[in-house]
């Protein structure tokens, strides 16, 4: 049994760097807007904005010009940002080189979740719920590696981001090399059509494209309103733990270490459920049921910081960073499986937008952050009707055909 395949060591080495600096964000824009959270909220939301657009459209690209092509692109330009960030001093400068680049790193998610689709689906379709697992697993050890490393490079102020920087540009580097190991998707497409002369030859069954696409609509409303809620709870998080809590910022780097070893171990097993039969809209429902409890709780504990830091470390991103991609590997055609990855990075960041936004305003007009866990439980929960009531388990005949 092979304990780390080729194409899951570049996930993993793509998500180090990336912990280095995400958690960290936030709190480095909100000081210079001047402790504004309206500003801090704008400043952090117009990324995201940018990537509504942008994921969709390299999601789409990764069909006409391969996913492989588009995953070293990504890589390049993540490696050279992080070198660019450590060379600017400047911060209006900083914040128009942090959109630019991520706009360009935005096609490394629907290429890499096509690309993984493509590759596994002549295998056997059945075991992408473990494929997709062990993927976000190794994501979460990247992450984790990623955290660790932030607490300890990080000054005890938190206020030094230099080491961070060049250190992302490192292993961003290591990641884009080890691109050259995976297979190669022009060969394995070949496989595929092979495979579609054989399967239409036999006249096999196929399912419609619009009965196909209602779990995917449904899927991408409720992406959209848990990220709504992710966001209310954690885009101001890490200035929660400085400005309210009291607490060294660097105590975030911590409850993300801790969040994501038990995210491998959750995402691990939800692929094996998923395989196993396990109905995907249970998982969701566990899903959304997560981030309705872990929001309302913090709310309720707001003042008591070692109630609300083990909080955070409890992972949600688990169920539905697994089960959505395999929802649209089920039940869309291998010709459009980019654009169809890409909407559904559309709709995370369209919801991370939208969420930063509100939790902006109402940070500004209640002074505190606190209100804002409270919302985002109630957010959640909206998913949770939503989900009993139109998401149903289907999977299509045959995504491979045209």
């Amino acid at each position: 049994m092979v304990i780390i395949n080729k194409s899951e060591i570049v996930y993993l080495l793509y998500h180090f760097p990336v912990a280095l600096s995400t958690p960290f964000i936030s709190w480095y824009f909100f000081n210079i807007s001047g402790g504004d959270f309206l500003g801090a909220g704008f400043i952090i939301s117009i990324p995201y904005i940018a990537f509504i657009f942008s994921t969709a459209f390299f999601g789409r690209l990764s069909d006409i010009i391969g996913s492989k092509n588009l995953i070293s692109f990504a890589l390049l330009m993540q490696a050279a940002s992080f070198i660019v960030y450590y060379n600017i001093s400047t911060p209006w400068i900083f914040f128009f080189a942090y959109i630019g680049f991520n706009v360009l790193i935005s096609a490394f998610s629907p290429a890499y979740n096509r690309y993984i689709s493509v590759t596994t689906e002549l295998t056997d379709q059945s075991k992408q719920g473990n494929v997709f697992g062990r993927l976000t697993m190794w994501a979460s050890l990247g992450f984790f590696l990623g955290s660790v490393l932030a607490t300890v490079l990080l000054d005890s102020d938190g206020k030094d981001f230099q080491p961070l920087f060049l250190t992302a540009a490192f292993f961003s580097i290591i990641a884009l090399c080890g691109v050259i190991l995976l297979d190669s998707e022009k060969r394995i497409l070949n496989k595929n059509n092979i495979n579609k002369s054989v399967s239409n030859s036999i006249n096999v069954e196929s399912t419609p494209i619009i009965e196909s696409l209602k779990p995917i609509v449904v899927l991408l409303f409720l992406v959209l309103i848990t990220q709504v809620s992710v966001a209310l709870y954690s885009s101001f998080f890490t200035i929660y733990i400085d400005s309210e809590l009291n607490q060294p910022v660097n105590l975030a780097a911590v409850a993300n270490s801790i969040a994501t070893i038990i995210g491998m171990v959750v995402s691990f097993i939800v692929g094996k459920a998923l395989t196993a039969g396990f109905a995907k809209k249970r998982v969701i429902l566990i899903g959304l049921t997560i981030y309705f409890v872990l929001p309302t709780l913090t709310y309720i504990f707001a003042d008591n910081a070692l109630i609300v830091i083990a909080l955070y470390c409890i992972p949600g991103y688990s169920t539905f960073f697994v089960v959505a991609p395999v929802v649209i590997s089920e039940n869309t055609y291998t010709e459009m499986r980019g654009l169809a990855m890409g909407l559904y990075s559309a709709f995370t960041f369209g919801g991370q937008a939208l969420g930063t936004l509100i939790s902006a305003y109402m940070a500004d007009y209640f002074g505190i952050i606190k209100y804002n866990f409270l919302l985002a439980g109630i957010m959640s929960f909206l998913g949770i009707l939503i989900s009993l009531l139109f998401f149903k388990d289907r999977k299509m005949k045959n995504s491979y055909l045209l």
